[in-house]
Order: structure tokens, then C-alpha cells, then sequence
């Protein structure tokens, strides 16, 4: 009988479970040329971040312009080890005249939280981004270089933070800021080991008419970020930027028109086979398709969508039926592929791919609506039930 290390399958599940520390993967590869293979592929990568990055609580977020803090709620922690307090933003200045501006939350990932800062009319951005680390109690303050123009875009920047190492919290990052222009999508990435913002990547983006806005949600697969872009009616489009080749490109998403109503209930997730890239519609009786991107059958590099299978979230969450305005989707978080769904019975976070679920709010906290956004750390987090 071979040895578990000698069965690929069963030595995956032993890497799997190394400490998250910055040296167990590069040192794990030196062991051999298998071992290599195995570590360094990108399925098992996604599988390494997800057994230890998990979620530690929610930020809530208002569906007012800004604010100057953003509430946090404990989902799990095991040690009981991390203060509250250290989820209070913390006190730096947005921007010249600190009382006109307010931040504005563009989401967390890898133990990190990014923020911008807005005119607190609403109208324009200002000069400052946020990173920052609660549980090492770090932040760095960014200037936002003027060339990227940001000050005439109301309602369609967005940006993503991603560690330069997937099991490391505490090291170098990168942020990626992404807009749009009348017939255009730009990127631009700043980097904390050089301490620069790189050139402005551009592409064009071909649209029959109206105008487009970038979602808010961002998935990441392999190297790789990807955004919604909305137009006019249902025209659906989706933003690609490989971190590693700097290219950009603006991909159609040409699902049946029958899918989707006015771009309510769209979200990117990983829960394609590897960990691909996968799309989320919701229906207002709480069903959800879930769309995977393949490649055409001819083996070309084109690309289409296809469902793949229907999720009853109210069978699951045992929901009584009618009463569809006592349901909504506060949020789905695409890497890890965590729902957010608010009820009669309370908000509860979904696991998309166990199908597991916790309730984590007996009541709604919002009163004027607003969105939840998992913070992930590599705690491990308590069972779900």
C-alpha cells in the first residue's frame, strides 16, 4: 500500500494544513520537484487561502454618501484576543478641509480595509486612500496622484487591496484603483514596496448607448481582478486586469435577456470548478442561478455562459413563502463565496459552496439600508451550525 505522501491527492491535504506563514510555501517547494508542482498550483493555492483565511466579523456599511466610522460586528474569535476597538478607523485626516470629506468604504481583503475619501455632498473624490490593517493596528494614507482625475467621478470608482503574499497579513500590498470615462475603463496600481502609483492602463469600451458604472463588487481568480460594468437597459459587461501582465480588458456578458431585470441581484463569485470565475443572478423569491464562464466547445478562446444550477435560498433558510419584501441580499463576497442575506428571521450568512449557514444578526441592524462586507483573517473561525 503506497504511502499518503506518495498518493497526490492525500500529500495535497497535508500542504493544505501548513501554518499560514510567509516561509511554508516557498519552503515547501524546495522539498522536490512534486512537491513544487503541487504548491504552486492555482487550485490548490485558492484552496490554501481558503482553509485559512476565514471570517472574523462584518463591517456594515450605510447607503448614505460617507461616514467617518464604519460599525463592526464579531462573527468569530476564538482567542477573544483582538480588541473591539482596533475596528474604529482610525483618526487620520481625509483631506485638506477634513470637514468637507467623508470616507468612503471599497471593500477588504487579506486582513485589509480600503477606503477613499469623498466630498461629503457626494459629488467628486479627493486626494486620500486609506489601507488599513485592525488587527495589526496598522494604516498608510495614500495620495492619489492628480493624473488620475478622479475629482469628476461621482459614482464609478471602485478599487481592490490585495497582499503581495496570500498567507502573510502583515506584508507588502497593492491597491488597484479602476473608473471609467465616457467610452473608456482605466486601472492604475500602487504599490507599498515602491511607495508609487504605476502608469494608467486603458482600454476601450464599446456600448450601444447610456452611460456605465462599475459595480462594487470585485472577485479575485489567480492573478487576476474582475469587476461588473453596467450600461443602459441590460447591457453587461465585466472588467478583467491581470496584476502580472498589466493588461486590461473589457469582456461582454451576453447571458439570455430574460435573466436579469435592470442589473438588480448580479454578483461575481469563484464557485466555478478551481475556484473559476462564476456570476450570481438573484430572483426577488430569494432563487439563485449560478452562471459559469467555459469555453466555447471548439476549444477556442471565446468564451460563454451557461447555468449551471438554481439555489433555493428560501428552503434552505426554512422561510415561509410570500413576504418577499422581509428578504434581501445585503451582499455576496465573491472570493470566499460568503452571502449576506437579510429576513423576517434575522440576517444570516450563507456558505455558498457547504451550503452551510450562520445567523449572525436577529434583526436587520440598518434603518436606511446598507450593505455588509466580511473581514477575513487567518483566525479560524468557530463551526457553522
Amino acid at each position: 500500500m503506497p504511502s499518503p505522501i506518495d498518493v497526490d491527492d492525500l500529500l495535497s491535504e497535508i500542504l493544505l494544513r501548513l501554518a499560514p506563514l510567509p516561509s511554508s510555501l516557498p519552503r515547501a517547494s524546495l522539498v522536490c520537484t512534486r512537491w513544487r508542482r503541487i504548491v504552486t498550483d492555482p487550485d490548490f493555492l485558492r484552496r490554501f487561502r481558503a482553509h485559512h483565511w476565514k471570517p472574523l466579523g462584518v463591517f456594515l456599511t450605510s447607503s448614505q454618501s460617507g461616514r467617518r466610522d464604519f460599525p463592526f460586528s464579531f462573527v468569530s474569535d476564538p482567542e477573544a484576543s483582538i480588541r473591539h476597538e482596533r475596528f474604529s478607523v482610525p483618526p487620520v485626516r481625509a483631506g485638506a478641509g477634513d470637514d468637507e470629506y467623508t470616507w468612503v468604504f471599497l471593500g477588504c481583503r487579506h486582513g485589509r480595509v480600503l477606503l477613499i475619501n469623498r466630498i461629503r455632498d457626494g459629488y467628486g473624490y479627493g486626494r486620500r486612500m486609506l489601507v488599513w490593517n485592525p488587527v495589526a493596528a496598522e494604516h498608510h494614507l495614500l495620495h492619489v496622484p492628480r493624473f488620475l482625475d478622479l475629482g469628476r467621478h461621482r459614482s464609478s470608482v471602485q478599487g481592490a487591496v490585495i497582499c503581495a503574499s496570500s498567507h502573510n497579513h502583515k506584508g507588502p500590498f497593492k491597491v488597484s484603483l479602476v473608473w471609467n470615462g465616457d467610452h473608456s475603463a482605466h486601472v492604475c496600481v500602487y504599490s507599498s514596496e515602491t511607495g508609487e502609483w504605476g502608469d494608467v492602463v486603458s482600454t476601450t469600451v464599446r456600448r450601444e448607448s447610456g452611460f456605465i458604472v462599475i459595480g462594487f463588487w470585485n472577485v479575485m481568480v489567480g492573478n487576476s481582478l474582475y469587476w461588473l460594468l453596467f450600461g443602459i437597459g441590460r447591457q453587461l459587461h465585466m472588467v478583467e486586469f491581470d496584476l502580472g501582465s498589466q493588461n486590461l480588458a473589457v469582456i461582454q456578458v451576453p447571458l439570455p435577456p430574460d435573466v436579469y431585470v435592470n442589473h438588480r441581484g448580479l454578483y461575481l463569485t469563484t464557485l466555478a470548478n478551481g475556484g473559476g470565475l462564476s456570476l450570481i443572478v438573484m430572483s426577488a423569491n430569494l432563487k439563485a442561478q449560478l452562471w459559469e464562464r467555459t469555453p466555447d466547445c471548439d476549444g477556442t478562446a471565446r468564451a460563454r455562459w451557461m447555468l449551471r444550477r438554481t439555489i433555493e435560498l428560501d428552503k434552505l433558510l426554512s422561510l415561509r413563502p410570500g413576504c418577499p419584501e422581509c428578504r434581501r441580499i445585503l451582499g455576496v463576497e465573491g472570493d470566499h463565496n460568503v452571502m449576506f442575506v437579510s429576513t423576517y428571521r434575522g440576517v444570516f450568512m450563507v456558505h455558498l459552496e457547504s451550503m452551510q449557514f450562520q445567523k449572525i444578526f436577529e434583526t436587520n441592524p440598518f434603518s436606511d439600508g446598507g450593505t455588509i462586507h466580511p473581514f477575513t483573517t487567518l483566525y479560524a473561525p468557530v463551526p457553522f451550525k
